[in-house]
């Protein structure tokens, strides 16, 4: 007994010890995880934007949609995350125009509202920086 009892705790004391160390979290990252925010590698993954589409005074459809940003630059990577609620009120405001128009019997345009998001980013970040990739667009019609 006391052979294998030696046994486990070397192997627990090896096992601990190749174990890597996890990274620590910036604290910009984690107040970014609490927004819905993640961070993984150069993409910044945010979270969903729910949208509802108004006309004549009722709700006709959700439009949900999930941008992506590919940011290069590691420090602007942790400025975005922790800026994400700024970022998403750019967003909201500069699809506006466009939920204003949309027609809820079609399929939503992903390019349009990519250009609208890349635009919206590039004031904030400047042009070139931060690449915005839309990885799910869709629209539900209600009523």
């Amino acid at each position: 007994m006391f052979a294998t009892a030696r046994t486990l705790c070397l192997t627990l004391a090896l096992a601990t010890a190749l174990v890597p160390a996890a990274t620590p979290v910036s604290p910009a990252r984690a107040e970014a995880a609490r927004d819905g925010v993640d961070v993984v590698g150069s993409v910044v993954s945010l979270a969903p934007l729910h949208i509802s589409v108004v006309r004549d005074g009722k709700i006709r459809g959700i439009l949900t949609l999930t941008p992506n940003l590919d940011v290069t630059d590691t420090a602007l990577r942790d400025r975005v995350a922790r800026e994400y609620p700024r970022l998403r009120d750019s967003y909201l405001r500069a699809l506006d125009p466009y939920i204003d128009r949309l027609d809820v019997r079609a399929a939503p345009d992903v390019v349009q509202m990519t250009r609208l998001l890349q635009r919206a980013t590039d004031g904030l970040y400047g042009d070139g920086t931060v690449t915005v990739m839309i990885i799910h667009a869709t629209l539900r019609r209600l009523g």
